[in-house]
């Protein structure tokens, strides 16, 4: 929520407020079926959004739903499977289009639930439903769902996983997008410095792979700086050119970062990326022993050990870098400060 509001104010806007108990209990007995613990908490945070635009701001695109699409979707549902049974009898052939332990909790947008998620509650996997029939396990459970979603969040080159976190008016989606909306979507990199190199030709140059500087010397040499349509005309050539290499280059960093690092956390990473690293990474995620001793107080030592045995393997970078950055602003008396009082109000509410 916090993170929304800070750089996605028009999808932070987008969100309904917090389902109350009661709600959560008349849901349960209009669908009579209980609701999963995992859901109900999110679904106290928030009960659905509008979308923006028509997308939803969930990983992968998603929207979610309010409790009466909920209610809707699942009650539909449960008359195609009715419907599919030859006289309401079920045997090993019949066709199985939903249980009554599925709920739904995302759709393809918000004005649109042929297409959705739901949650298996007999398993805690969440699995995607579509309007052909097909029913495809996409997660292990809701909280690594939302883990994964807010590690791509929090820390989007670090993260594994085909969808990237970007900007389109201000508001959250999920990309990469159709060709006809590429222009008007911007990749989110969290703190780091912007991708795109400057148009001026020592940024271009710097920003190109090495094997092409010389080409674009030998061009640039040879430039009539006279003709300014010229001199646009290459500047606009090569600066497209080191995007593509810069952004390709990101691709691979993350990559690195979702992969070679999780295996032995913070200490290694593979020669020829580590040897590439742009400027967008802000450093690489340190080791687990120079954390818990930069960490410096006990009880918040015990909370990061506390996350790192939680965390699924994959998330291991994020987790890293976001502690790494908390240790770091213990350094100062007033972040220290800051940090324990947050720690210990953590507990207190645990």
């Amino acid at each position: 929520m916090e993170w929304l509001a800070e750089y996605a104010p028009p999808s932070y806007a987008a969100l309904k407020p917090g389902a109350c108990d009661d709600e959560i209990v008349a849901l349960e007995e209009t669908l009579g079926v209980s609701v999963r613990e995992e859901l109900k908490a999110l679904w106290r945070l928030s009960a659905g959004e509008d979308g923006v635009d028509g997308s939803g701001l969930m990983l992968g695109g998603w929207a979610l739903m309010p409790l009466d699409a909920v209610i809707e979707v699942y009650q539909m549902q449960m008359r195609f499977q009715e419907d599919s049974s030859e006289d309401g009898i079920e045997d090993e052939d019949t066709l199985v289009l939903w249980k009554p332990s599925w709920i739904p909790f995302c759709s393809f947008n918000p004005d649109d639930t042929v297409y959705g998620l739901y949650l298996n509650g007999e398993t805690g996997h969440v699995c995607q439903w579509t309007r052909f029939g097909e029913r495809e396990r996409e997660y292990e459970s809701l909280p690594a769902y939302l883990e994964l979603m807010a590690v791509s969040l929090e820390a989007p080159l670090a993260a594994a996983g085909p969808e990237k976190p970007g900007m389109r008016g201000g508001a959250l989606v999920w990309g990469p997008t159709s060709e006809e909306q590429r222009d008007q979507w911007v990749r989110h990199l969290g703190q780091a410095s912007p991708r795109h190199p400057a148009k001026t030709p020592g940024a271009i140059r710097e920003a190109l792979p090495g094997d092409e500087c010389a080409e674009f010397d030998e061009q640039r040499d040879a430039l009539d700086l006279a003709d300014p349509e010229a001199v646009a005309a290459f500047r606009d050539h090569w600066w497209q050119r080191a995007v593509q290499a810069q952004e390709k280059l990101e691709d691979d960093v993350a990559a690195a970062l979702g992969g070679n690092i999780g295996v032995e956390p913070g200490r290694k990473l593979a020669p020829q990326y580590e040897a590439t690293l742009p400027p967008a990474i802000r450093h690489l995620p340190p080791s687990l022993d120079a954390i818990r001793t930069a960490l410096r107080h006990e009880s918040v030592r015990a909370r990061f050990d506390q996350d790192f045995m939680d965390a699924i393997p994959p998330h291991y970078p994020a987790l890293l870098l976001r502690w790494w950055d908390i240790a770091c602003l213990m350094a100062d008396p007033r972040g220290d400060r800051a940090v324990r009082a947050v720690i210990n109000g953590r507990h207190a509410s645990g």
